[in-house]
């Protein structure tokens, strides 16, 4: 099934989607702010459709949901729904001038440092890493300015990337390496700006792997900081914490060198024109937390990795000549040409669906609808999305991870 693409034009240099609302970062230092949930009524398609667009735009989860699996496993639903997905991703789906205009909840001053070097909305706050350090900001719809006009600077050194979860964000600090900050507000170190340090090897990024958090570095090996899930009672219920174990290199994950990064349950590495894959357990013993699942090959000429990312329809991976996505099912979706920026949005409750891909004059929003049909269990590509009901694998990590992905929007 092939993807389904949106394009909104003009010039970006950064996105993000939370709550019902997509954030644009111009290049001419504005925070544009669209009511996403009237997406679906402002664009100009069939009546029929605008179901099919809700799920494939606004609403991912509702195909993920347990409440809705059976009804989706009617070969007849399903294969309407396959039909309508089809329909759209054969059109030449854009926001208009008019609609933009129609959708738009603000428009404000970037007081972040621009341009900034990531971004993400975890917990209605907005955190910005940047050469100058790493900044925060609430952000509400309903407010004047959607996202506060007084970002407060949260650290002062310079961060590559970040990654939030579980009360925290990860740093990718380059040369200074990875660490991570306390966000809890209840917690000992909140509003104290101190970062832990989790490894003084290089880090250009930086991605959670259930409790634990993945470093990639293009100048040394990648790293898994380890961490290891413990339970307290603490009046009378059971609370869990994380505990840092140790660092494991990737030639203990993969058995050799080359450029890796991970999210959730897949790790990959990038060597010689080929992506290994493995699956991480972390709740079982060393020896067999980390499950081989073979290689993917890629074609020359799309040069070598840049980055990668993981999400729910698969891994995405930037070459130095085009952006191509592995799915969860079926074969390689290719992007050609060099990006702004690109992101994906594992830990979404709404959005996990989706790429942004930011070129010079406009953004693409792809939206893949194949990984609802896909075994979620033996797809190799891809996050697996975890069910309530299924019973092998750690049930307090699902609780657990479907919590923080209310927290992400």
């Amino acid at each position: 099934m092939q993807p389904i693409k949106l394009t909104i034009p003009g010039a970006y240099w950064d996105s993000q989607i939370y709550s019902g609302c997509l954030y644009l970062f111009g290049l001419s230092g504005d925070i544009l702010t669209l009511d996403w949930d009237r997406l679906s009524e402002k664009l100009r398609i069939e009546d029929n459709l605008h179901l099919a667009v809700g799920i494939a735009f606004e609403r991912n989860d509702l195909l993920y949901d347990p409440m809705y699996e059976l009804l989706f496993q009617d070969t007849e639903i399903k294969g309407i729904m396959e039909e309508k997905f089809s329909r759209l991703s054969t059109m030449d789906l854009m926001v208009s001038d008019r609609q933009f205009n129609d959708m738009q909840l603000g428009r404000q001053d970037n007081r972040f440092p621009f341009p900034h070097t990531d971004s993400q909305i975890y917990g209605r706050n907005i955190y910005i890493s940047a050469h100058s350090g790493v900044y925060r900001a609430t952000c509400n719809k309903k407010n004047k300015y959607p996202v506060s006009t007084r970002p407060e600077k949260k650290w002062d050194v310079s961060v590559l990337a970040l990654s939030a979860w579980y009360d925290s964000l990860a740093l990718a600090a380059g040369d200074q390496g990875l660490f991570e900050m306390n966000l809890d507000a209840t917690g000992p170190s909140f509003g104290k700006e101190v970062a832990k340090h989790l490894s003084t090897s290089n880090c250009v990024d930086c991605n959670w792997a259930f409790y634990s958090i993945y470093g990639s570095s293009h100048l040394g090996p990648g790293y898994l900081a380890a961490f290891e899930k413990t339970y307290k009672k603490q009046n009378g219920h059971r609370l869990s914490e994380r505990r840092f174990k140790s660092l494991i290199s990737e030639s203990s994950i993969f058995k050799e060198g080359g450029y890796s990064w991970g999210g959730q349950d897949k790790l990959y590495q990038a060597q010689s024109g080929r992506v290994h894959i493995v699956r991480y357990h972390p709740w079982r013993e060393f020896s067999e937390q980390f499950q081989d699942l073979g290689v993917i090959d890629l074609a020359p000429w799309k040069g070598d990795v840049v980055s990668g990312g993981v999400a729910s329809f698969g891994v995405v991976i930037e070459c130095e000549n085009a952006i191509v996505v592995l799915p969860s099912e079926g074969a390689p979706i290719t992007f050609p040409g060099e990006p702004v920026n690109w992101r994906v949005f594992p830990r979404s409750k709404h959005y996990q669906n989706q790429l942004h891909i930011i070129y010079d004059d406009r953004m693409e929003i792809i939206s893949f609808s194949h990984d609802y049909f896909v075994n979620q269990q033996e797809k190799r590509a891809g996050i697996e999305v975890y069910q309530f009901h299924r019973g092998d694998t750690d049930v307090d990590d699902i609780t657990s991870q479907r919590i923080q992905r209310a927290a992400t929007g």
